[in-house]
């Protein structure tokens, strides 16, 4: 019985150590994008995307299939029904507007700061924070006492 509590906290203690990232990440989420006030974006694999719209607000985009030029494409272009990028009613990326290549949106999902970073991380897009390392825990009663001279 014993033996099978050690297991249980165990296992417990190694998910909360886990602290969820990436759990509460949306990849197929249902946001909208506003086109005319998207204002950068930063390219993730050959479909994951991040696009900074107004206010700093950022969004996780990702599309149907791989585009294999997204890396190497210097801009993107929309097709959509209206003025907001959706990945509902047929909107698409297009990224290379020499070949009229374009493929479906699958998804956008609104980040926070946190969820923008450790996908900058998790990507090689960042660097991850040092970790520093914690003092040992000072030791209460450890003191040492000086005896003086001995002849």
């Amino acid at each position: 019985m014993a033996f099978i509590s050690c297991i249980l906290l165990s296992a417990c203690a190694s998910v909360s150590e886990d602290s969820g990232m990436g759990r509460d990440i949306n990849f197929a989420g249902s946001d909208c994008i506003s086109i005319r006030t998207i204002r950068d974006y930063t390219t993730l694999d050959r479909s994951t995307l991040l696009m900074t719209g107004s206010g700093n607000r950022t969004y996780l985009v990702t599309l149907m299939s791989p585009a294999f030029d997204l890396r190497s494409s210097s801009q993107l272009g929309f097709v959509s029904r209206d003025d907001s990028l959706c990945p509902y009613g047929g909107d698409r990326l297009i990224v290379d507007r020499m070949s009229n290549f374009d493929v479906p949106i699958r998804g956008i999902s609104r980040l926070t700061p946190d969820q923008e970073e450790e996908l900058l991380i998790r990507y090689g897009k960042k660097e991850p924070p040092e970790q520093q390392d914690q003092a040992p825990p000072e030791v209460i009663g450890a003191e040492v006492e000086e005896l003086g001279d001995i002849e």
